[in-house]
């Protein structure tokens, strides 16, 4: 019988055995769990960064591009109080006689978080999660500054400040 004993004792676990495993399964556990966590963080931090950038880079294009072709603007030239909606105001003179240039204008406005531009006219969406647009002038140079905030959370934000000049009102 004394052989059978020691059979049976070798078959099963200690408690010192169990608890062990128990421990070392709990710190794997844990570890996953807190790399899973930081992933998930991670990625979230990281797409509201992504738009945020992109959409103050988005404004920006739209912003410049009217910039280049600007004589005039809404603004008080030397307010040094940032304004959160611009008119800009051109004439197209590439018709072939006087008779055929075409004035137009354009309104960018912050509704919300949304930039909405307004072309003779037709309203556009510039932009989303934008939370902070200002222009100024200070003689033919007109400075804007644009910030984007993203959706995310984290929420991160993004902002841009460039300049843009103002075009001769004659044609030479």
């Amino acid at each position: 019988m004394h052989s059978e004993d020691k059979e049976m004792k070798q078959a099963g676990f200690t408690l010192v055995e169990l608890l062990v495993t128990l421990a070392i399964g709990s710190v794997i556990l844990v570890g996953a769990s807190m790399s899973f966590y930081q992933i998930v963080w991670g990625t979230g931090r990281g797409n509201s960064q992504v738009v945020a950038l992109t959409d103050v880079n988005q404004a920006a294009l739209a912003i410049k591009k009217d910039l280049m072709t600007t004589q005039s603007t809404d603004l008080t030239d030397g307010d040094p109080v940032p304004q959160s909606s611009v008119t800009l105001s051109w004439t197209d003179y590439t018709g072939f006689s006087s008779e055929n240039n075409t004035s137009h204008n354009c309104q960018y406005t912050l509704s919300g978080t949304v930039l909405q531009r307004t072309y003779d006219g037709t309203v556009s969406i510039v932009a989303r999660h934008i939370t902070d647009l200002g222009f100024t002038q200070d003689g033919r140079i007109i400075n804007v500054t644009i910030t984007a905030t993203g959706p995310s959370v984290p929420q991160k934000s993004a902002t841009v400040e460039f300049s843009g000049f103002i075009r001769s009102e004659v044609i030479e």
